[in-house]
């Protein structure tokens, strides 16, 4: 059993949107000057004291206006823009709970999506209306129009019931009733479709202190902090994600800095946007960080405003982690977690860290790993990684049977592959649904995707296993996206050739290289694995037989 090397924070008695305001008005210079910008988009901006403001209004629409009951699901299917943290922040002084989805569904996942939450409002884009009415009446399911609102509609804007009369703030005051559900957040759907994940008030306000306590104790990120009061972070993933929704929503607000949203990504944007506007911090997925690292547009711009750079979402090899640091000039660190921990339970210091490490546990964090048996392991010993703390989820929604799987005798089983070192820092080798067996062997794909990135021709990879019938075994296949410019009707060969000579023998690409267009990943940059092998699965079924 491991324990985290810093204090433990004091465990939270408020609701979430209490919670935030105060803590800024104590500690941030929010509470010294509420027209400092808190957010930013391509349209407008929004200060401190317009975002609580508001977010009170918007409450106060929903309880006296819209008159919903305090308890049930509210769908949030938005786009990252500055209406978000109203929304969310309102409908949680309303006393909703939070289901928040990518906006980009298609209509069987958005079904999925409203079957599963039982939402009794709906808050969207204009543009989504048509396919929300769709969705409700292929499950049966009615939401009165008038309880479908907009960010950027006409008559239905959420601004008609964004009223200043008073109202009954929903409020937590003691740490029985913070274990109130806040949000419901969709699980990536990697293996099937997405679950619901619970978390209470208490699981996210325990996780934003976690984060500002890890960095308070990090001198880097200190110090940049005590010499820029407002700091402004740059935000490219989406909010309805747990990694957008607390480092780059949740903390940052506590914190009283700046967010500048970016609406869609674009990689020299983002570029013009650090220069421009001086950005301190970003928090990346590895699809970015890799763009940072191969891309000529990085060299036109001065990125030296950059403090650190937080790279979370799925594991950055060593290599690609020390080339991004050269290049930029800045801290390039990692991070580990998942939305059922709301998400944060590792953190890398900006220095003295190993390359490659995802850090320590967060405070008041505990971790075991643990074998197929069950059996603790020691450090340096690979094994299962499962973590225990306040901010676990409080279980997957209408699904006790998968709770139960997942959560035992108060510990998160992550499904990571993963070993402590003797300093404890913490490495992450793999997800433990998708290693590969090779004739008894276990082949992790990140290990041999992060090396196929570290190929001059690959800028993304993807391993599976396919089956090999002649040998009775399942063998690795890569998928790789490459330069447009250094394609040959030899490079998958050439490229499968320059790993063979890296990689033990039971590790070689015996399924073979395969070049595509894209890598079909998740909002928050995870390989979806899954939709690879059916659509191998599907070209090998289809295959004539001999």
């Amino acid at each position: 059993m491991f324990a985290s090397p810093f204090a433990d924070i004091l465990l939270p008695t408020q609701d979430l949107p209490s919670f935030l305001f105060e803590y800024a008005d104590r500690h941030s210079v929010f509470g010294n000057n509420p027209d400092h910008v808190a957010f930013s988009d391509d349209t407008s901006t929004l200060t401190y004291a317009e975002l609580r403001q508001q977010s009170h209004m918007f409450a106060s629409g929903l309880v006296n206006h819209m008159q919903l009951p305090k308890g049930r699901n509210i769908a949030i299917l938005l786009p990252n823009t500055n209406s978000y943290p109203v929304v969310v922040l309102g409908s949680l002084m309303a006393g909703m709970v939070c289901a928040l989805a990518n906006p980009a569904y298609a209509i069987d996942e958005l079904q999925h999506f409203l079957r599963q939450v039982d939402a009794v409002a709906v808050v969207t884009t204009s543009d989504l209306v048509p396919l929300v009415l769709k969705a409700l009446s292929r499950v049966g399911m009615t939401i009165s129009r008038d309880r479908i609102l907009t960010i950027d509609g006409s008559s239905d804007n959420i601004r008609h019931c964004m009223v200043g009369t008073p109202y009954s703030q929903f409020r937590i005051t003691s740490s029985d009733k913070a274990q109130t559900p806040a949000f419901i957040l969709q699980s990536s759907g990697t293996t099937g479709l997405p679950k619901g994940m619970v978390l209470s008030h208490s699981n996210v306000v325990s996780n934003i202190l976690q984060n500002i306590a890890f960095e308070a104790n990090d001198a880097i990120i200190s110090a940049a902090e005590r010499v820029q009061t407002q700091q402004t972070h740059i935000v490219c993933l989406p909010f309805f994600h747990s990694y957008g929704l607390v480092l780059m929503l949740l903390v940052p607000v506590a914190k009283g800095h700046r967010q500048l949203i970016m609406r869609t990504f674009d990689l020299e944007q983002m570029c013009q946007l650090i220069e421009t506007h001086s950005i301190s911090v970003a928090h990346l997925v590895p699809p970015i960080i890799i763009q940072l690292a191969k891309s000529p547009v990085v060299g036109k711009y001065n990125l030296s405003s950059l403090v650190f750079i937080s790279c979370g979402a799925a594991p950055l090899t060593r290599e690609t982690q020390c080339i991004i640091q050269k290049r930029i000039g800045c801290a390039v660190t990692q991070a580990y977690g998942l939305s059922e921990a709301s998400p944060v339970t590792h953190r890398s210091p900006t220095t003295g860290a190993p390359a490659g490490s995802v850090g320590a546990l967060v405070p008041s964090m505990q971790c075991k790993i643990i074998d197929e048996s069950g059996k603790l392991l020691g450090k340096m010993q690979p094994g299962e990684l499962c973590v225990r703390g306040p901010n676990v989820m409080l279980g997957y929604l209408n699904n006790s049977e998968a709770t139960a799987q997942t959560i035992k005798d108060g510990f998160l089983h992550t499904g990571d592959i993963g070993y402590v070192d003797n300093s404890g820092f913490y490495f992450i080798s793999d997800r433990k649904k998708e290693l590969i067996k090779y004739k008894g062997f276990q082949v992790a794909p990140a290990e041999l995707e992060g090396l196929l990135l570290d190929h001059p021709a690959v800028l993304d990879a993807a391993v599976i296993p396919v089956f090999d019938h002649i040998h009775e075994t399942e063998v690795p296949k890569a998928f790789i996206v490459v330069n447009p410019l250094l394609v040959s009707p030899t490079l998958a060969q050439e490229i499968n050739d320059w790993l063979t000579k890296r990689v033990a023998s039971y590790k070689v690409l015996r399924g073979g290289v395969e070049i595509v267009d894209t890598i079909p990943k998740s909002a928050s940059g995870k390989i979806l694995r899954r939709i690879l092998k059916d659509r191998e699965r599907a070209r090998r079924n289809n295959w004539p037989k001999l």
